[in-house]
């Protein structure tokens, strides 16, 4: 056990967590995954970082029944538009993109404990075979790009072999530059690689982690309880959008849920959702064209009095131990701050 486990594993024997759980307990915690992987789907390949295993997800799950109050998007939108307060310690688990491993995986661990959850749908991979969201296109495209260098919005960029670990890092620091490049130029770039490099789709974990639910299944899901809201159709950086870009990407997403599964469609998670990926104009916008519920990745907690159009949540990665997950979640998140 290093130094930091350490540090972690402390935090919860004598107390910490507890103490800022209590201190923090009138403040919603919003959680926000993505897949959920079988254990045997390799650990040291970037591309499963955003992904947690089964095993960690049912730790998780125990851990969040045993110390805090799991709400459901209702009892979320009454706290706001009702005043009817939020227990102590609550908490709400959403998965963003719409992965058939929510259905298969994530949700019966959900069920056996008893915990609600949203799924935010990214409406044009619905029903898709062997297609990914573009930026994760991108990104496995770039991690297989033959060549020692890239040009990118007329910079040159070295890239080390494929085969390096390297590379997988470097193409994500490529991604979150290329994301907020113009969709035209983000469009030309991916043809490029396209025209370069396929996607080796033979290891089945590949398959686990990206692969999308159908219109069937989220009508399963929604028969099983599991709230669905929109999540663009595209999977843009909204910020980056003209009006009429932004506009389609909300309401036309908005309508395709409310059209297919006969539901209300009022709630959204802006995609990426940090700061700098939505803005004002969005908000506004989502607003005006109906909903009533906005989530983001800001990675902090949420004020007392809720913002409808700003819930925030944390992303939870498979790098996240039980130790880090637990002071995570309490609000112990900058433990690691105390270490050389």
């Amino acid at each position: 056990m290093n130094l930091k486990q350490i540090l972690l594993c402390g935090a919860e024997i004598c107390g910490l967590n507890c103490l800022s759980r209590f201190w923090t307990r009138r403040r919603l915690l919003g959680l926000c995954y993505h897949s959920v992987v079988s254990d045997a789907s390799p650990q040291n390949d970037a591309r499963t970082r955003i992904a947690v295993t089964v095993t960690q997800f049912n730790e998780q799950l125990k851990e969040l029944r045993k110390n805090w109050n799991p709400v459901s998007l209702l009892q979320i939108r009454n706290a706001i538009e009702n005043g009817i307060p939020l227990p102590d310690r609550a908490v709400h688990i959403s998965f963003d993109d719409g992965y058939r491993n929510n259905l298969t995986l994530a949700v019966p661990l959900l069920a056996q404990y008893e915990i609600p959850a949203t799924i935010f749908v990214t409406t044009n991979m619905i029903a898709t075979h062997g297609e990914l969201i573009w930026a994760l296109e991108l990104h496995e495209r770039l991690v297989a790009f033959p060549d020692s260098e890239i040009e990118i919005d007329g910079t040159t960029y070295p890239l080390p072999p494929p085969e390096s670990p390297k590379r997988t890092e470097i193409a994500l620091e490529l991604l979150n530059h290329v994301k907020r490049l113009p969709i035209k130029e983000c469009n030309i770039l991916l043809q490029k690689l396209r025209n370069r490099v396929m996607i080796d789709w033979s290891p089945s974990w590949k398959r686990e982690l990206y692969e999308f639910l159908d219109w069937d299944e989220l009508r399963l899901l929604r028969g099983q309880g599991i709230e669905i809201g929109a999540h663009t159709l595209s999977h843009p950086v909204l910020s980056c959008l003209n009006q009429a870009e932004l506009n389609r990407e909300l309401l036309e997403s908005k309508r395709c849920l409310e059209r297919e599964l006969g539901i209300e469609c009022d709630v959204l998670a802006y995609p990426f959702g940090s700061e700098n990926d939505f803005s004002d104009r969005v908000v506004d916008v989502a607003r005006d064209i109906g909903f009533r519920l906005a989530f983001t990745l800001r990675e902090c907690r949420n004020a007392v009095m809720l913002d409808a159009m700003r819930i925030h949540r944390i992303c939870i990665h498979r790098e996240h131990s039980l130790n880090s997950f637990r002071a995570l979640i309490s609000g112990l998140r900058n433990i690691s701050l105390f270490l050389p």
